[in-house]
C-alpha cells in the first residue's frame, strides 16, 4: 500500500485532526508546548535536532515521526533541522521512500549524519544515503554559526570511528573557520562517556580542542542525556519515534546558545544548558539547568579477566593513510593491505618498507587477493580494481552497479566477486572483462559483503538473503543454493566468509550455526552451535583437518572443531570481544584480533593462550596474516605491525 506524501501547505487536514493524530500516537498536542520568546536580533535563529528516526517498511515509525516534524514546524519554526543518524532501519530504498514522506512539504531544510543502521545491512550503504539525504560528512555556515556534520559509522558494523581522512578534512575545515566562530558538532555515535563506542574520541578531540565548539550532538543510545566532554556540553536524546527532540536557540543579542529538550513524558520544552557564544573558553561559563545526566564512568570489568600472558615482541610498525577492516594478504616477502581511505599498500614483510601504494575512490572493506601477478580488490566506489602486484600500476578497473564490500576468489582465470547491486560478477582476471553475472533472487537484502571462496571449480558465497550459493566458476550458473538460516535475514551466513577444504564448504551464520555443506551437492554434512560465545561473524580457517573460528560475545572466545564431524576440540577465552576478525594459522599458532586492539596468539594444539600484542588505539576488526614465525596485524588505528610468534607448538 502506498500513500501520497502529506503536505501541510496544501492539505485540507484541520488543526483539530492534526491534534487528534498527535494524541493517537501517544503525543501531546502542539498547544501543550511553551513557545519560547522571539529572539531579539536579526542574526538570531532557532533550529531543531533529532535522531534515530528508524524509518522502516510498511510505514514503520512514519506517522509518529511525521507528527513530531509538524510539531517542530509549529512550535519552533526552525531555520533548519539536523537528523543525527539512523535515518532508516536497514538502509533500504523503500525506507528512504518512507522518510521522504516524513519530510514532505516542510518549509525548512533537514540535514543528516549517517548512523550504523544506515550502513550495517544496507546493500548500497553510504551510496544511497548520499543520493537520498546528502553527503555523509560536510559543513555549512548559518547566520554566523558553523555546523560540522560528521560520519562516525564503521561500514557494515555497529561500532563508531572517525576515519583519518575525515579528521584531516575537519582540521582543514576548522582552520578555515577560525578560532572565534561558534561551532556546533554532530555525530551519531556518542563521545566522551562509557561504554566506549567510538574508538578514537581523543583523535577527534585533538582536532577540535583549539576551536570554539559550543555543543556536541549525538544519538545512537536512545536515551535523554546531557554530559560534559572536556568542557563541551554533549547531548543525546531518545529516538524521534520515542517522542524526543531538541530545540536550539542562538541568541545573538544576549550572546548565548540555549539547548532545550522535549520528551514524551515531558512534552513542554525544558531548558537544559546555556553557553556563551564567546570564544574564550576560560571566560565562557556553561550553565547546566539541572544535574548532568551522564558521566564518563569507568568501563565495566570484563566477564572473563584477560589471561596474564607475555607480550609479543614487535618487529616493526608502519603508519598507513587509513584504518583497516580487511584481511591482510601475505605473499612471499610482500604484505598487501587495503584500507578505509581507499588505498591499497604493498609492504616489504621483513621490515615494513613501502613497496607501492595505489588508490581507489571509495573505502576498501574488500580484501586484496592475487591473480596472475595482479592484486584484485573491490571498492565502495562501485568498482573492482586490478593493480600490478610488483609495481602497483593500475591494470584494469571494472564498474558494478553498487559498492563492492566483498572480497574475490579466483578460479579458471575468473575473478568471482559480489557487489552491493545484488549480483555476483565473473571477471576476466587478465582484462577485467565481464564474463558472466549472476543476479541473486530479488529481495531487499539480496547482496553479499563477505569474501568468496573457491574449490577451483565453483565459487561459494554467503548472502544477506539467508542463503548460501555455489556458482560454476566458468559460467556463473547456479550449482546449488541452500538456506543458511530459517530465521530473519539478520541471521544470514553473510558476515563470516566460507572456507573450503577436502570437498566441504564451512560457513557460519549469524544465528550461531556453523554449517558444513558438501561442495558438490550442497547437502549438509553437519552443523555446530557454540554453547558460549556465538559463531557467525568471524570467518573460519581450516588447517590439517581442524577448523578454527572466533566467536562473538563477552568472553572473547576462539573455538576449534574437528572438520570431519564438527566435534568441539577446545575453546579459549581471551576476555576481549572478538567481532569479525578471523584467524590466521601458522607454525602451530592461531592469531586473531579483538575489538579492543589486542592481537592474540593461541596454541592450535590445545587452545592455550600464549601471548598478545596491543596495537595503537583503534577497533581491531581486521584479520591478521602469519607465516614463518611472524604475525602481521592492522586495525582502525591506521597502523600495521609485525610481531614475533611464540615458539612453534606441534598439533
Amino acid at each position: 500500500m502506498t500513500t501520497a506524501p502529506f503536505d501541510p501547505t496544501t492539505s485540507t487536514i484541520s488543526r483539530r485532526a492534526l491534534l487528534k493524530l498527535g494524541l493517537a500516537a501517544g503525543l501531546a498536542p502542539a498547544a501543550a508546548f511553551r513557545r519560547l520568546p522571539d529572539l531579539r536580533h536579526a542574526a538570531s535563529f532557532s533550529f531543531a535536532y533529532f535522531s534515530d528516526t528508524h524509518l522502516g517498511l510498511e510505514r514503520r515509525n512514519l506517522d509518529v515521526c511525521r507528527t513530531l516534524m509538524l510539531e517542530m514546524a509549529e512550535t519552533i519554526a526552525p531555520d533548519l533541522a539536523i537528523n543525527g543518524g539512523d535515518v532508516t532501519d536497514y538502509g533500504w530504498a523503500g525506507e528512504y521512500d518512507s522518510y521522504a514522506q516524513v519530510l514532505a512539504g516542510l518549509r525548512f531544510p533537514v540535514h543528516h549524519v549517517p548512523g550504523n543502521h544506515d550502513v550495517r545491512w544496507a546493500p548500497r550503504g553510504l551510496q544511497i544515503f548520499r543520493e537520498r539525504v546528502g553527503a555523509p560528512f560536510r559543513s555549512f555556515d548559518h547566520k554566523g554559526v558553523h555546523f560540522a556534520l560528521l560520519d562516525s559509522t564503521v561500514p557494515l558494523s555497529h561500532y563508531g570511528h572517525f576515519e583519518s581522512a575525515q579528521l584531516r578534512w575537519l582540521a582543514a575545515d576548522l582552520r578555515r573557520v577560525g578560532r572565534t566562530t561558534p561551532v556546533l558538532l554532530f555525530t551519531h555515535h556518542w563521545v566522551g562517556r562509557a561504554p566506549v563506542v567510538t574508538d578514537n574520541d581523543e583523535a577527534l578531540l585533538r582536532v577540535i580542542e583549539p576551536y570554539n565548539i559550543k555543543l556536541v550532538f549525538t544519538g545512537h543510545g536512545h536515551a535523554d542525556l546531557l554530559w560534559d566532554w572536556h568542557g563541551m556540553p554533549t547531548t543525546m536524546n531518545k529516538g524521534l519515534y520515542q517522542g524526543s527532540y531538541q530545540r536550539v536557540d542562538v541568541d545573538a543579542a544576549s550572546g548565548e546558545v540555549r539547548l532545550s529538550r522535549r520528551t514524551e513524558k515531558a512534552p513542554t520544552q525544558a531548558l537544559l544548558v546555556s553557553a556563551s557564544l564567546k570564544a574564550d573558553r576560560e571566560k565562557r561559563p556553561v550553565w547546566a539547568l539541572g544535574a548532568i545526566s551522564a558521566a564518563a564512568a569507568a568501563p565495566k570489568p570484563p566477564v572473563v579477566p584477560p589471561p596474564v600472558v607475555p607480550a609479543l615482541a614487535k618487529r616493526w610498525e608502519r603508519p598507513l593513510t587509513g584504518g583497516v577492516m580487511s584481511h591482510l594478504l601475505l605473499d612471499g616477502d610482500t604484505l598487501y593491505v587495503s584500507a578505509m581511505d581507499g588505498s591499497v599498500h604493498a609492504l616489504r614483510a621483513s621490515d615494513g618498507t613501502v613497496r607501492w601504494r595505489a588508490t581507489t575512490e571509495g573505502y576498501c572493506h574488500s580484501s586484496p587477493v592475487l591473480a596472475d601477478g595482479r592484486v584484485i580488490v573491490g571498492s565502495a566506489d562501485g568498482h573492482v580494481y586490478a593493480f600490478d602486484a610488483r609495481t602497483g600500476a593500475p591494470r584494469w578497473k571494472r564498474r558494478t552497479g553498487g559498492p563492492v564490500y566483498a572480497s574475490a576468489a579466483v578460479a579458471r582465470g575468473i575473478v568471482g566477486i559480489a557487489s552491493g547491486d545484488g549480483s555476483v560478477y565473473g571477471l576476466d582476471a587478465a582484462t577485467g572483462a565481464v564474463r558472466w553475472t549472476y543476479a541473486l533472487p530479488a529481495s531487499v537484502s539480496a547482496f553479499a559483503q563477505s569474501p568468496a571462496a573457491t574449490d577451483g571449480t565453483r565459487f561459494f558465497i554467503g548472502a544477506w538473503d539467508r542463503h548460501v550459493y555455489a556458482l560454476d566458476a566458468a559460467t556463473g550458473a547456479l550449482v546449488w543454493r541452500r538456506p543458511g538460516t530459517d530465521r530473519s535475514f539478520a541471521y544470514s551466513a553473510a558476515i563470516g566468509g566460507p572456507a573450503v577444504a577436502d570437498g566441504v564448504v564451512y560457513i557460519p551464520s549469524n544465528g550461531n550455526v556453523m554449517h558444513a555443506f558438501d561442495a558438490v551437492t550442497g547437502e549438509t554434512r553437519w552443523t555446530y552451535s557454540s554453547p558460549g560465545d556465538k559463531v557467525g561473524y568471524s570467518s573460519p580457517a581450516v588447517v590439517d583437518g581442524r577448523l578454527y573460528v572466533g566467536c562473538l560475545g563477552d568472553r572473547g572466545e576462539v573455538r576449534c572443531l574437528d572438520a570431519r564431524d564438527g566435534r568441539e576440540l577446545w575453546a579459549a577465552a581471551t576476555g576481549s570481544t572478538i567481532y569479525d576478525s578471523s584467524p590466521a594459522v601458522s607454525d602451530g599458532i592461531v592469531s586473531i584480533g579483538s575489538v579492543d586492539g589486542q592481537l592474540w596468539t593461541i596454541a592450535a594444539a590445545d587452545g592455550r593462550i600464549l601471548g598478545r600484542h596491543a596495537l595503537p588505539t583503534g577497533h581491531f576488526l581486521a584479520s591478521p596474516a602469519a607465516a614463518r614465525g611472524i604475525a602481521y596485524a592492522a586495525s582502525l588505528s591506521d597502523r600495521v605491525v609485525a610481531v614475533a610468534l611464540p615458539r612453534p607448538i606441534p598439533v
